[in-house]
């Protein structure tokens, strides 16, 4: 009876000893509502764990925290593999790996930018931001209706806006601010104050842009609308003309060389001549929505939910317009932007579906770095007065200021030659 006993006691030590020492996954998930708990809360004032109970051996892993510790380099590095993305416990805050954990502890993972400025104010995602050229006034509109002008120099909200209906884009173009509501554009000057509300699209305006004396709206029901773009002696923005062609909505508008380019969720890309409003061509290369497409060069590129970017170009006399070039993503692509990096290298940023920015240089595609936000990043912009900025907007309302890290070595051999 004695052995019996004995070996009861040995078992019952040794459960103990187990929870002592395994962490606590209602803990990990911030739900556990034992005080005391038998499992171990690592980081609790008040452990759990008997103190008569030495820790002589490494904590239990539990299925809540599934990554192993390995040594990583406190510093970042520009390798950015698959596996290289932020720890999702460190962002929420509990991950007591610290160093010592194999995920990224950081928002970003590149060698030549960095976070210069955290935002703080939108409740919902953003969806436009706009920086007017010549101006320290920064824009930024979310899904909620709210349009915030902030002093991005000092990090302040000067102004905010409630508009009553979502905002499904954004953009500037001088001293007027256009946003793209339900049924409606918005034009606002933000130096004479004068507003208008432009009539004519059907539905979310989800697309905006400018050029050849016009601006374009591209609307849920998949028609975009045309308006003639004020000037001093006579404001305002007379509706001139209907593009209609896409059978889905509008995703995505950009004006180059005489023609406008629109991308939509009916799997298409359409070409537009600005002079006569009449389509001159349909590109189909994608095989799902198309989000997002932009000019760079000579070169059309666009992204979609098919988890491919493709180059466009003429390829022929006729001046017929094929993919020259498609890069593979892992998940589908939300947005396209075009910048050039601190020593003027063009920089194609790419938004994905992962909650990640990828930055490739062109036209090579080699990847230069990412940064990453706690939801997807859809609103992307940089500055236009040449201070090395770009900002981005997420899902949850964040918005950041990036600063480019200029290379030292291209600066010493600026300074020897101005010697």
């Amino acid at each position: 009876m004695a052995v019996l006993a004995a070996t009861r006691v040995g078992v019952v030590e040794r459960k103990q000893r187990r929870r002592a020492t395994t962490i606590c996954s209602y803990w990990l998930a911030g739900r556990c509502v034992r005080n005391p708990c038998r499992f171990f809360h690592p980081l609790s004032q008040s452990p759990s764990r008997p103190a008569s109970i030495p820790n002589k051996r490494p904590l239990a892993i539990s299925e809540a925290h599934p990554h192993k510790p390995t040594k990583r380099s406190p510093s970042t590095s520009s390798s950015t593999s698959s596996s290289v993305r932020p720890c999702e416990y460190w962002k929420s805050g509990n991950c007591f790996y610290g160093d010592c954990c194999r995920n990224l502890h950081s928002w970003f993972c590149a060698d030549d930018f960095s976070i210069s400025s955290k935002l703080a104010g939108h409740k919902n995602g953003i969806t436009g931001i706009a920086l007017p050229q010549g101006s320290d006034k920064l824009f930024t509109g979310d899904r909620d209706g709210s349009l915030r002008v902030w002093d991005y120099r000092s990090g302040k909200c000067t102004q905010k806006f409630d508009l009553g209906t979502e905002i499904g884009c954004l953009i500037c173009k001088d001293s007027w601010i256009f946003v793209g509501t339900v049924d409606c554009v918005k034009a606002w000057n933000f130096e004479t104050h004068l507003d208008f509300s432009l009539s004519g699209p059907v539905g979310q305006v989800y697309a905006l842009a400018v050029g050849q004396d016009a601006l374009f709206g591209g609307a849920q029901n998949g028609v975009i609308s045309v308006w003639k773009l004020s000037d001093p002696e006579n404001p305002g923005f007379p509706l001139t003309g209907s593009l209609e062609g896409h059978t889905c909505a509008v995703t995505s508008l950009v004006v180059g060389a005489k023609r406008l380019f629109s991308g939509s969720m009916d799997h298409t890309i359409r070409i537009w001549d600005t002079c006569s409003l009449q389509c001159v061509g349909t590109l189909n290369g994608h095989s799902a929505a198309v989000m997002s497409v932009i000019c760079w060069n000579c070169c059309l590129i666009s992204c979609s939910m098919d988890k491919s970017i493709k180059v466009w170009s003429t390829t022929k006399e006729d001046g017929t317009v094929e993919v020259i070039y498609t890069h593979d993503e892992e998940c589908g692509v939300l947005s396209l932007f075009g910048i050039h990096d601190a020593n003027d290298k063009p920089i194609l940023l790419c938004s994905c579906e992962d909650n990640s920015v990828r930055l490739y240089e062109l036209p090579s595609f080699l990847e230069r770095g990412r940064l990453f936000g706690k939801q997807d990043i859809r609103a992307i912009q940089t500055s236009a007065n040449d201070e090395g900025l770009f900002f981005t907007g997420d899902w949850t309302g964040m918005l950041t200021v990036w600063k480019w890290d200029r290379d030292t070595k291209i600066e010493d051999l600026h300074k020897r030659l101005k010697v």
